[in-house]
């Protein structure tokens, strides 16, 4: 096994953890398509469907533990908010991981290219990040809650409506585990926009949500490669590069938080995930001879 093949996975993994850690977009959205189509196209060994989408969840899950260590520096979690939501996201996560080896590897790959279609489309549309008011009692009932940071800011606000919330937690926790993708980008806006969560409180609540979700998935899809293959059929060479790359970049992301235009940063990931789209789909069906070398 070569150590050497992957080297650039360290500064990729900085940066795509850092963009997902600040955003609130999967990190495993970046780098599943990184594995399925620039792998080929740079002549690096490539990994099957599986192992990208296992391996893609595992660099998620070390990025976004990092990130809930940062965020618990700053005390921005709402922790019971995370716990009701993970409860269903978790064991979704582990059920898609189990029912993607039933599914064929194009169909999953032409599935990711699409559901990247949606997000992009989901990104491009929410213009406005600001949430509306909502006081609890009265019509609306609600949680009142209170979070402050290590800063010493602090953010009232009233949870409410959570069952659209933990219903896409299930869609979103099941996706996750079959293509990679999906709770994170389920959970953030939800919560900023029918729980109306501050942002910032949200993006912590909903890294902790994430890393829950992916670690159950990931921790699936390895076990599942080791029982297939043992252990060397987890790809270690790449792992020892990216793993301390997506470790640190999440720390980065975790500062950024807050200090990025929201607006900007939305539209940007709407473009980026239109392209991988794009580039995906073509890949596995015009050019699908060219990228069709592992399953």
């Amino acid at each position: 096994m070569d150590f050497t093949v992957y080297w650039f996975m360290f500064p990729v993994c900085i940066l795509v953890a850092g963009m997902a850690m600040f955003s609130g977009i999967s990190g495993a959205a970046l780098l599943t398509p990184l594995f399925f189509v620039g792998f080929p196209l740079m002549g690096v060994p490539t990994l099957t469907t599986i192992e990208a989408i296992g391996t893609a969840l595992f660099l998620e899950t070390s990025g976004f533990v990092s990130g809930v260590y940062g965020y618990m520096k700053r005390k921005l979690i709402d922790w019971k908010l995370a716990t009701a939501l993970i409860y269903f996201a978790l064991p979704a996560g582990v059920f898609g991981a189990l029912i993607a080896r039933q599914v064929p590897a194009q169909a999953l790959k032409i599935t990711y290219g699409l559901a990247m279609f949606g997000l992009a489309y989901l990104l491009f549309k929410h213009v406005d990040l600001d949430r509306a008011e909502m006081v609890c009692g009265g019509e609306h009932g609600g949680d009142e809650r209170t979070v402050t940071s290590s800063s010493g800011e602090t953010y009232d606000y009233c949870v409410h409506d959570l069952g659209v919330s933990k219903s896409l937690s299930v869609v979103g926790g099941t996706a996750t585990g079959m293509i990679s993708t999906g709770i994170g980008e389920t959970t953030l806006p939800t919560l900023i926009r029918r729980v109306r969560m501050p942002v910032a409180v949200a993006a912590a609540t909903s890294t902790l949500v994430v890393a829950g979700t992916v670690a159950g998935a990931a921790t699936t899809h390895g076990i599942q490669l080791a029982a297939e293959g043992g252990l060397e059929a987890i790809p270690w060479n790449l792992l020892v590069w990216a793993v301390p790359g997506a470790i640190i970049g999440a720390q980065l992301g975790s500062r950024l938080q807050g200090h990025i235009d929201e607006t900007a940063s939305r539209l940007f990931f709407a473009g980026l995930f239109f392209v991988i789209a794009t580039v995906t789909v073509l890949a596995f069906t015009v050019f699908n001879s060219t990228f069709s070398g592992s399953s």
